[in-house]
């Protein structure tokens, strides 16, 4: 999705070009990144204690071509709808007018807005204020505060509890280990499917406690003290820039590796999948946290390989085992460090 503050200076005709790719819904993003958003998304519904008649009433920030709708209404192998009972009465707000002809066009029952969300929201009460794909990190720190603080008074002044998602771009991703001691660095969209351009642009990167401070400044201002308040990394292994090693020459292609695992196609020897924790300066957390994963997870690739020869692939029949387990392996790892290609924070705010 794109952001809902983009500029002049940004196209984004690629990334329509990308997000309407049936290449995009790759196996990771179908068998764990699209779960995970999901898993997020109910347990912020299930806060909001919302009667069984009642809508479920969205705002989707930097909504692009309208996954928020698919994320909410889609079932996966085990779970239901994230709406469950609810009727979805959802608005789309997006900075870039082609991404919203081309929402309001695949979704006619939705309301698209073409907006920058730093400016005035649409009036109408929101239950849930949404955003996927990073539009936060678009923003500087101190412009998401404001658009926090915004949204933390309307929160308060509500009849009704609020949930608001914040998904921006984790700081100690392993995709861009030599940027770690950056905040802000121009960023470029080289995964584009089917896509002759790239977007690239200044964007903000964060750990959890940089979130955090951003959201207890914007609760401050808005005088607001939140109820509830968690963290989630996603892909922290498989980003798609473990693949294009755009900012990062030195990892191995994971996501593409797990793809082909999954797929049932794997020719690369299995000692690839090894995952050695990054070296570079980080809070101990951070070190702490790799250090683990990478226990976790090598001792699952080791267990697939202890009967091959280090440059045997898996075979065939054993990959897509092989990449859910894995797969598994991250998504309970995980700690909302900020150490993977997404953080995402859940907020929850009661009326005053």
């Amino acid at each position: 999705m794109t952001s809902a503050a983009t500029t002049s200076a940004t196209s984004y005709k690629s990334a329509q070009a990308h997000y309407l790719s049936p290449k995009r819904r790759d196996p990771v993003k179908r068998l764990m990144e699209e779960p995970a958003s999901r898993a997020v998304l109910t347990r912020a519904v299930t806060k909001l204690d919302l009667p069984a008649e009642a809508p479920l009433r969205v705002l989707d920030l930097g909504s692009g071509t309208g996954d928020g709708i698919h994320l909410l209404t889609a079932t996966d192998d085990t779970n239901p709808p994230v709406i469950a009972g609810n009727r979805l009465d959802y608005v789309g707000l997006d900075g870039d007018a082609d991404m919203v002809r081309t929402a309001s066009s695949l979704h006619p029952s939705a309301a698209f807005i073409h907006a920058d969300m730093r400016g005035e929201l649409p009036d109408n009460d929101f239950d849930l204020y949404l955003s996927c794909g990073v539009p936060y990190s678009h923003l500087t720190p101190s412009e998401t505060i404001d658009v926090l603080t915004g949204i933390f008074t309307r929160a308060r002044t509500a009849q009704r509890r609020t949930a608001v998602i914040v998904d921006v771009l984790g700081r100690f991703s392993i995709e861009w280990t030599p940027q770690w001691q950056h905040h802000q660095w121009d960023y470029a969209m080289t995964f584009f499917h089917d896509a002759p351009e790239r977007v690239q642009s200044p964007m903000t990167f964060y750990s959890c406690s940089d979130l955090t401070a951003v959201i207890a400044a914007a609760a401050r201002a808005a005088n607001v003290r939140p109820r509830h308040l968690d963290f989630t990394d996603r892909s922290v292994l498989v980003g798609r820039h473990t693949t294009t090693r755009t900012f990062n020459a030195d990892i191995q292609p994971y996501r593409q590796l797990i793809n082909d695992l999954a797929e049932g196609t794997p020719a690369t020897p299995w000692r690839r999948l090894r995952f050695e924790p990054p070296t570079a300066k980080a809070p101990s957390a951070i070190t702490q946290f790799f250090r683990d994963l990478s226990s976790r997870w090598n001792a699952q690739v080791d267990r697939a390989g202890a009967h091959l020869a280090p440059h045997q692939p898996v075979p065939g029949t054993q990959g897509p085992l092989l990449a859910r387990t894995l797969l598994e392996c991250e998504r309970r790892a995980q700690q909302g460090l900020g150490a993977a290609h997404s953080l995402i924070a859940t907020i929850v705010i009661d009326p005053a």
